[in-house]
């Protein structure tokens, strides 16, 4: 699992003083995130709208295709960050909850998730000129699920990539 942005130190802090953004990307921060999680659990609830999660996950390769295991440059996280608000409709909660990992949860039927999902492996400006390795994965609410058993079974479903 990727690093959480919640273990940060005070002296560095990634989030804004509202707590709803990321204040280097200006997506939505894990604790927003969560409670918009909870809110569609329960709008599941009540209305049967069905949702799914998408794990992205991106990570430094060199330029023969090698994953590195440094850190991204902030230049890269916030092209990597703007180019996903763009493939991304503005209803669609995309939160950065990891230092090289976002999720989106998106409200729609699974055909328009899996569109999604091809669009987000294979655009290029995802990729900030081939300097980025970007793998997903996706997860459908299943009725009665709690917020961490989703969010555990996102976790454990294998990454695709390009």
């Amino acid at each position: 699992m990727e690093e959480r942005l919640t273990h940060r130190g005070v002296e560095n802090t990634l989030f804004s003083h509202d707590g709803i953004h990321d204040s280097q990307t200006h997506l939505a921060a894990p604790s927003y995130f969560y409670q918009q999680l909870a809110q569609e659990i329960e709008l599941n609830k009540r209305t049967g709208e069905t949702f799914s999660l998408i794990r992205v996950i991106f990570k430094p390769v060199k330029s023969k295709g090698h994953v590195l295991e440094g850190m991204v440059s902030a230049a890269d996280i916030l092209y990597f960050s703007e180019a996903l608000k763009d493939i991304t409709r503005k209803q669609d909660c995309v939160a950065r909850v990891g230092l090289n990992e976002c999720v989106i949860l998106i409200r729609a039927e699974l055909e328009n998730v899996e569109s999604l999902l091809s669009r987000l492996l294979n655009s290029k400006n995802l990729t900030v000129d081939n300097s980025l390795k970007v793998s997903c994965s996706t997860v459908q609410y299943q009725v009665g699920e709690k917020a961490l058993t989703i969010l555990n079974r996102l976790d454990t479903v294998s990454l695709s990539t390009r």
